[in-house]
């Protein structure tokens, strides 16, 4: 049978004492709705009956249909459909080494994409698989955990506080249940839900538990189950891939308008239709950096490959990216910082009370009864208190669940024929409605909390006393002005206090070693904590940080003070914050320029979470806050975190390389095109094989050999991408741009009007100065610049001898149409590009002089 009330904001609360998913000493009624058996869940054959008919909680997909997105994806792109007729057109005309040259070049551009797609969907599957979320479902009679996957239409699945709602749905039972759909509607505060009122999934439960019926699954979902979104496999480009894909674009369509320019040319100039043809196929490979997008790719699987190693669950692939620029990371204290195995440390009973005895009766009813069963401040006196005998029978009759929001819970519940009203919570929220001739707690709180133990003021309710005549001696009893009274169904009481409740939770001993690895990567901490300032600066006084010595800044400061951003901006310890608060605070930080990352466990994260550039969870965290993570230490380990933002940082600075390589080219052939073709009249800078060379040799193999470095950062950059790698290219490219011309201008001079010695001589100072610049690209920001380029020395030697093969091996030579060098050829070459290379090394001096901190940009 269920009881109706009303709870201390008039709403209607429904009490089931059937509901109960751990053992208590409460009986349970004779009878739930017309009989237990309608609360047994589904029989196995209805399950049964229900997967074969489709009914399941996953969205309808196909493995081949997003296979074949893949395939279309990686051969229907632009520069595929530019190549293509060029490459025809070539072997038409039987220019077959310049066709083989352009084919091979899209084939393993298209081949390489295509491997590197279907491996990042394999691996986000396998990884999902660790992360999704799972719910409790009643099945026969029993309960069961399932991936939320396997729910099926109409089974009747359990939830409690930190749970995420799976499926689509109608309350059956509610025991004081409240969800929280900040993340589907963006309401922030915690909605009631009754028998009979629906439930959407992706919203969390944040108060009491409840017993609800999945009545949409699968596509059918409000949310299309944000954890079965998350196993399928989508392309989602991250924010320096939007980058690329822009930059990608526009030089696709300055390809494009230089080969139209061409069509002019060919009947003014009367080039040869195979020239023509040479012409465009080279000035679409070389101007079209699509090798770019695929190193970004792999860049970031082999990324998420490497932490998922580690115990690092990357949810999504552009989370890589943001760990590089992450400079400012929030954390809750509690299950971050500290271990989260909280134990009774000591009950301070109140000499005002009535005697410890009675008081750790009462305090054992409390942790039984109450709703809030994976709390672990009632788990933990669960554990030191035990359970209630079963000769003393409690009925539960009203109940507060905890919230974030309110920082205490209480029950009324009848023992022996006596009602008792007790309330746990944080002293600071229950402190106005204490009788205030009761001043004996807080001589031992005050005394307690420099201990750093976690603080709760356990009190009972007593009846509002009836109201007294001025001139009654009674009135005068107590002093000050009337107390606040707390409210409780139909009455209200006067807390009088009975004891202070003092948990333990130890600081992870690799904490202070992680933060202190942190600092040394130029990370800023921010600790934003529920608990009391005190605590919190208890808790951290052991570490040998700035921070430990910091005034702690409480949540109601925050509130009333005259200029937020700026205390926020300031400080880096604070305390009783509400989860709103620490939205504000991420928010505020990212508005300040700051690339925010933010790691909690609990319920009261996850909005944080969601709203930092990266959020993190850990791994024995509410499913809700793993849900919403970008990445989950999944192993629950803390130390992970240092080697984890490395690796981000790794990355962007390999990708940084590989970008300046890339776009270098594109500079240097565009001024060529533009200059030596349209002003001098000279030839085509290349022909479509000597690209191909040229592109192997200065950026493929060496971008390759980038990727997999994995040399720790210095420092991260913070010059934005376009800002670094544009000034590289740009500046760079045009004195390479110039380096080529020169020569290209001087080579009638010394050999005459020899078509392929002049392309000789250009690519023979474009390969030379691109090696130069790919030890300039490796070594800039490195402390220890030999030592980073020791392979790259190496490299430089092989490719000298492949292109001497290239050049000197007659077959090969006659397949790159190369002419061999003699050495006045080669000093005409080297007096050219020795020069190049030192003003290109002036160029990284100049940048370094406009790069002021004033001018960097955010990540």
């Amino acid at each position: 049978m269920t009881e109706t009330r009303s709870d201390c904001n008039g709403l209607t609360l429904v009490n089931d004492d059937f509901f109960s998913l751990t053992r208590t000493a409460v009986p349970p009624p004779p009878a739930v709705g017309p009989g237990m058996s309608d609360w047994r869940g589904l029989s196995a054959a209805e399950v049964a009956e229900r997967i074969a008919r489709g009914q399941v909680n996953r969205t309808p997909r196909s493995d081949w249909a997003e296979y074949g997105d893949i395939v279309r994806r990686n051969l229907l792109t632009l520069f595929n459909l530019m190549v293509v007729p060029a490459a025809i057109a070539l072997f038409w005309l039987g220019e077959y080494p310049g066709a083989w040259a352009v084919s091979g070049m899209a084939l393993v551009n298209t081949v390489i994409g295509l491997v590197q797609e279907v491996r990042a969907k394999r691996h986000l599957d396998r990884l999902a698989v660790l992360v999704e979320a799972r719910a409790r479902v009643l099945r026969d009679g029993e309960v069961r955990e399932l991936p939320a996957g396997d729910v099926v239409l109409g089974d009747h699945i359990l939830l409690a506080a930190g749970e995420q709602v799976v499926a689509d749905g109608t309350v059956l039972v509610s025991r004081f249940l409240e969800v929280d759909e900040a993340l589907l509607t963006g309401e922030s505060d915690p909605v009631p839900r009754r028998p009979g009122e629906p439930l959407l999934s992706g919203s969390i439960c944040v108060a009491g538990e409840g017993l609800y019926r999945a009545d949409r699954v699968g596509g059918e979902a409000f949310a299309n189950l944000t954890a079965v979104q998350a196993r399928r496999y989508r392309y989602t480009a991250s924010p320096m891939q939007r980058t690329i894909n822009l930059l990608i674009q526009i030089l696709t369509y300055t390809a494009v308008v230089l080969c139209l320019l061409y069509v002019p040319l060919y009947f003014v100039r009367a080039i040869p239709p195979a020239d023509l043809w040479k012409m465009i196929a080279a000035t679409i490979t070389s101007m079209v950096p699509q090798g770019l997008v695929l190193m970004t790719t792999l860049a970031f699987i082999l990324g998420a490959v490497r932490m998922s190693a580690r115990g690092a669950v990357v949810q999504r692939l552009n989370a890589v990216e943001s760990m590089a620029a992450v400079n400012v990371l929030c954390m809750d204290k509690t299950g971050t910082l500290t271990t989260n195995r909280l134990r009774l440390d000591r009950l301070w009973v109140l000499s005002s009370g009535p005697g410890e005895e009675v008081v750790r009766s009462r305090l054992r009813v409390f942790a039984n009864v109450s709703v809030d069963r994976r709390n672990k401040n009632l788990l933990a006196l669960r554990e030191a208190l035990g359970e209630v005998p079963a000769d003393e029978p409690v009925e539960l009759l009203d109940q507060l669940p905890f919230k974030s929001q309110n920082r205490y819970s209480a029950v009324r519940v009848r023992q022996r024929g006596e009602e008792h009203v007790l309330v746990l919570g944080a002293c600071e929220a229950l402190a106005p409605y204490l009788d205030r001739q009761d001043s004996s707690w807080q001589t031992a709180w005050k005394e307690l909390l420099p201990t750093g133990l976690r603080l709760l003021l356990f009190a009972e309710g007593e009846e509002k006393p009836a109201e007294k005549s001025a001139g009654d001696p009674a009135s005068s009893v107590r002093d000050g002005p009337p107390p606040v009274y707390f409210l409780f169904g139909a009455s209200s009481f006067i807390l009088r206090p009975l004891a202070l409740v003092a948990l333990s939770d130890e600081l992870r001993p690799e904490a202070g070693a992680v933060l202190e690895a942190l600092a040394g990567q130029g990370i800023g901490f921010k600790i934003i904590s529920g608990d009391n300032p005190e605590t919190v600066r208890a808790t951290i006084a052991h570490l040998n940080l700035p921070l430990a010595r910091e005034p702690v800044v409480a949540g109601d400061q925050l509130a009333t003070a005259p200029d937020p951003a700026e205390i926020i901006r300031t400080h880096s310890v604070f305390g009783r914050v509400a989860p709103q608060q620490k939205v504000q605070i991420v928010e505020t930080l990212q508005a300040q320029g700051n690339h925010v990352a933010m790691i909690g466990d609990g319920v009261n994260d996850v909005l944080p979470i969601k709203r930092a550039d990266l959020g993190i969870a850990m791994g024995e965290g509410s499913a809700a806050a793993r849900t919403v993570a970008g990445l989950v230490l999944e192993n629950n380990n803390f130390e992970l975190l240092p080697a984890t933002l490395e690796e981000g940082r790794i990355i962007l600075r390999n990708l940084r390389r590989a970008g300046k390589l890339f776009l270098l080219k594109n500079v240097y052939t565009l001024f060529l095109i533009i200059v030596a073709l349209g002003i001098f009249k000279l030839p085509f800078p290349y022909v479509p094989q000597q690209v191909t060379l040229l592109n192997a040799l200065t950026i493929g193999v060496p971008v390759f050999v980038i990727m997999l470095g994995r040399r720790p950062v210095r420092e991260p950059s913070r010059v934005g991408y376009l800002r670094e790698v544009g000034w590289f290219a740009v500046a760079t490219g045009l004195v390479v741009g110039l380096a080529g011309l020169t020569v290209y201008l001087a080579a009638p001079l010394a050999e005459g009007n020899d078509a392929r010695m002049q392309r000789t001589l250009l690519l023979s100072t474009l390969i030379l100065l691109g090696l130069g610049n790919l030890v300039r690209a490796v070594a800039h920001g490195e402390r220890q610049p030999l030592a980073a380029v020791r392979w790259v020395f190496g490299w430089v030697l092989l490719a000298l001898l492949v292109y001497g093969i290239a050049m000197y091996v007659g077959p090969v030579a006659t397949f790159f149409e190369l002419k061999p060098l003699g050495l006045r050829e080669w000093g005409l070459v080297l007096l050219v590009a020795a020069p190049a290379l030192v003003l290109c090394l002036l160029t990284d001096r100049f940048q370094g002089m406009t790069n002021s901190p004033a001018r960097m940009t955010k990540e």
